[in-house]
């Protein structure tokens, strides 16, 4: 990525987005390099700066991505609303 790489470009090349309900929106990302085990240690050793792709960090920054919406939840008066899993199906 060079300097001069726009936010726009970033997205129409990395991020997919679909629109799943009208009257509710919620984000699904999908990001390729980090469906594999090599591409998650990629992103911690190269972006996070860690010398092994170690995923010691990924926990503390669930829970901070975690607190950061709950704060603009809060602060915004935004019903935050949880899915249920689905139960999955047996096969007989």
């Amino acid at each position: 990525m060079n300097d001069c790489t726009s936010v726009a470009e970033l997205q129409r090349e990395h991020i997919t987005f679909e629109l799943e309900c009208i009257d509710r929106m919620y984000l699904n990302l999908y990001v390729p390099q980090l469906t594999s085990a090599g591409g998650v240690a990629s992103y911690f050793r190269d972006y996070k700066g860690q010398r092994f792709g170690a995923t010691k960090d990924a926990v503390a920054m669930t829970k901070a991505f975690c607190r950061g919406v709950q704060r603009l939840a809060e602060e915004n008066q935004i019903e935050i609303v949880r899915f249920q899993k689905r139960a999955s199906a047996k096969t007989t």
